[in-house]
């Protein structure tokens, strides 16, 4: 496509939209199990129009936009209510999971104490974040295998930390199985060592503390506990906001400190960045903003309560037409794999039924993250399951993508040349 000689009418602008979306997922519909966090509809409504009422405002500068600062620190201010009850602690606002990930590893990497430590530790189950940003960083990363429960070996992974480690990195929950590693033991262990403990509550942060809805005990996880200093949550996830939007906290000023990029030789001026991107929009501080306000914590108890109705419905379908979920995982997102017809035969014949949902291949599963939405399809999408797996059981499904994250890569094979494929297709023209 190139640039139009003449600006498009806003009528066919807005079919072209519905053109782009046409084989996107029907997430409205329940039949996406990642990547889109839906709400209750007036919650979702509310957020949207606080997303584009700030749509231009540039959040690089709180002089000109005092707008960012308000909704920032307050929304820094509620998740460090939630996730350091009882505890200082010192925020930044981010972009999203991977931004919050870079920016606590930079914070130990500049730590003046940390000069020779260009080392983490973290079980294999960490999110890839963590290796990107161990790459752009300078870090070697040590990955530590977990058991058939997806969890690490405490011994093991404190085995694994030496002289040169900057900080141990672990999940709550995890992405893959959805299990909280072992904090507490861990943080235990390392308080006062001087080897940082950051924990990926990306999904978990605004869903685990309020498991007591659903009749299960809340695992700690945040800043009160002991040896944990620091601590990322999206706002994006289960917190419900706009895209763009997470909380990375910090135990200490120190750390927050060595985590920012600041420069005074420029002549155009002096410049200050809490995160890796400049300009960006105020839209998704002030929907976060707009959901935790509007939710409050009792709006948050009734959502968490609702998924776990939902998801155990799922496992207990799940199990009952021959898969088994691993571990125990301790909130709506989960993996199930299966001792009969293969999983990538059983997810290709969901795909014809119109679902979208990720497949893992270490060990062969089905990756399932529940949202509210999915209490309205719980019932046709175990039907379905049920139909699948006889389908695969007969030999008439055939087997599907390769093993992905948020990727669907035709063909079964993937390794890093397929990957690299993918992503210049994404940037070719469809027409």
């Amino acid at each position: 496509m190139q640039l139009p000689e003449h600006g498009m009418d806003p009528a066919e602008i807005r079919t072209g939209w519905a053109e782009a979306t046409s084989d996107d997922v029907d997430w409205r519909g329940g039949r996406g199990w990642s990547l889109v966090y839906d709400s209750p509809a007036w919650h979702q409504e509310l957020v949207d129009d606080a997303g584009a009422l700030f749509a231009h405002e540039n959040a690089l500068s709180a002089s000109a936009f005092p707008s960012v600062q308000q909704f920032e620190s307050e929304v820094v201010d509620m998740v460090g209510s939630i996730v350091a009850p009882g505890r200082d602690f010192y925020g930044v606002f981010t972009s999203g999971g991977t931004e919050s990930i870079m920016v606590a590893l930079k914070g130990y990497r500049d730590l003046p104490a940390n000069v020779n430590k260009r080392r983490l530790v973290m079980p294999v189950t960490a999110h890839p974040g963590f290796w990107k940003a161990a790459d752009y960083l300078g870090f070697t990363v040590e990955l530590v295998g977990v058991g058939a429960d997806g969890l690490p070996d405490v011994a093991e992974l404190l085995a694994a930390v030496d002289e040169s480690t900057a900080a141990v990195c672990l999940s709550a929950p995890c992405f893959p199985f959805g299990v909280v590693d072992p904090i507490e033991e861990v943080g235990a262990a390392l308080a006062g060592t001087g080897v940082g403990l950051h924990i990926d509550a990306a999904m978990g942060g605004l869903f685990l503390p309020f498991l007591d809805a659903a009749g299960t005990t809340p695992p700690r996880f945040g800043l009160d506990v002991p040896g944990v200093t620091s601590v990322s949550v999206d706002l994006h996830k289960y917190g419900y906001g706009a895209k763009g939007a997470s909380v990375l906290l910090f135990a200490t000023p120190e750390l927050r400190h060595a985590s920012y990029y600041v420069s005074t030789g420029w002549p155009g001026g002096a410049y200050a960045a809490s995160g890796v991107i400049g300009t960006r929009a105020v839209g998704p501080a002030a929907a976060a903003w707009t959901a935790m306000s509007a939710l409050g914590r009792s709006g948050y108890r009734e959502l968490v309560a609702q998924v776990m109705t939902t998801a155990r419905t799922i496992q207990a379908g799940l199990t009952e037409n021959g898969l088994q979920v691993i571990g125990t995982p301790p909130m709506g997102v989960f993996a199930a794999t299966s001792s009969g017809p293969s999983i990538a035969s059983i997810a290709s014949a969901l795909g014809t039924r119109g679902w979208w949902i990720d497949t893992q291949d270490s060990p062969p599963s089905l990756h399932v993250v529940t949202f509210p939405r999915h209490a309205d399809i719980v019932e046709t999408f175990l039907t379905d399951v049920r139909d699948a797996v006889a389908e695969a059981a007969a030999g008439q499904a055939p087997e599907g993508s390769g093993a992905s994250y948020g990727v669907m890569v035709r063909g079964g094979r993937i390794d890093d040349q397929v990957l690299r494929e993918h992503l210049d297709e994404r940037f070719t023209a469809r027409r």
